[in-house]
């Protein structure tokens, strides 16, 4: 049987014209206006099957509503910014004029909630006893680039703040009455975040200042102990301030000053404390630091 012997010149003709030809294709058959960008968000460190009352940014759930800022970068065109409403699944749709014009188009894309917030001054709130816990999550979504074929589009927003919860409980010369009804703050803070590392999507931490916080109460209390509070912080590092402020309704006033390491607050950790409230002052029994977790 006669061998036909092809040059393998014109075998590479022959696939060079036959890609062209599909590429051609794919460009004809894009539909005129581009594809819709549709992305998913999340919340760092949100758990399917943990247990929420209510969904909330802070417990790492959406509620829904929510308006979230959006940027995207693309060679089409210069960033854009977008304002959109979060669904209670975590479905982003952007607008038309961010659709997907060609099927080689790479985005780059972040996102930040609330939607106001300044990266250059992003104060928390110094009354958190109510919707003020909720106003001071500020959290954002780090760069993420992808094309029209990328299996993974999702935003994963992280928090900027920390969060800190503090358990009290009454030792010998206090009463549970008396801390009942104390007045609890947390003080000697900075409660305005100045700068956000979009690659990494956390913020940088400040320098103590002499802002106050009036915490948020946790009911109930977690077990065995009088009360919880808690808060969000701008990063900072609080070690060798005069931190947790108790003033009882008799005019006993104490605080906890936490030694070296135990209040260094970053972006997205949880730091958890556990106070002996005495007469003699304030004793730690234990200090905790780990992921953005609620209060149990």
């Amino acid at each position: 049987m006669k061998k036909t012997n092809i040059p393998i010149y014109i075998m590479c003709l022959w696939a060079a014209l036959a890609l062209a030809a599909c590429t051609g294709d794919d460009d004809a058959a894009w539909p005129e206006g581009g594809v819709p960008l549709e992305l998913n968000a999340i919340v760092e460190g949100y758990e399917a099957n943990g247990a929420h009352t209510r969904a909330a940014t802070t417990e790492n759930r959406w509620e829904g509503g929510e308006m979230v800022a959006l940027y995207v970068r693309s060679p089409s065109y210069e960033e854009q910014q977008g304002k959109l409403p979060m669904n209670s699944v975590g479905k982003l749709v952007a607008s038309t004029s961010m659709n997907w014009m060609s099927p080689d188009e790479e985005k780059i894309i972040y996102a930040h909630y609330p939607m106001s917030i300044n990266v250059l001054s992003f104060p928390v709130k110094n009354d958190q006893t109510s919707e003020g816990y909720q106003q001071s999550d500020y959290m954002l979504a780090p760069y993420i680039h992808i094309t029209v074929t990328s299996p993974d589009k999702t935003l994963t927003f992280r928090h900027l703040t920390a969060k800190v919860v503090v358990h009290l409980e009454a030792g010998y010369g206090v009463t549970n009455d008396e801390l009942q009804n104390a007045t609890v703050t947390f003080e000697n803070l900075n409660r305005t975040g100045y700068k956000i590392d979009r690659n990494e999507g956390t913020a940088l931490q400040v320098l103590p200042a002499a802002d106050r916080i009036i915490p948020n109460e946790v009911t109930p209390a977690a077990n065995g102990y009088v009360r919880t509070v808690r808060a969000l912080f701008i990063p900072q590092d609080m070690s060798g301030r005069k931190f947790v402020k108790i003033a009882t309704t008799a005019g006993k006033t104490f605080y906890y000053i936490p030694a070296s390491g135990k209040a260094n607050f970053f972006s997205g950790k949880m730091y958890e404390y556990r106070l002996t409230v005495t007469s003699e002052g304030i004793k730690d029994t234990g200090v905790e630091g780990g992921t953005w977790l609620p209060a149990e």
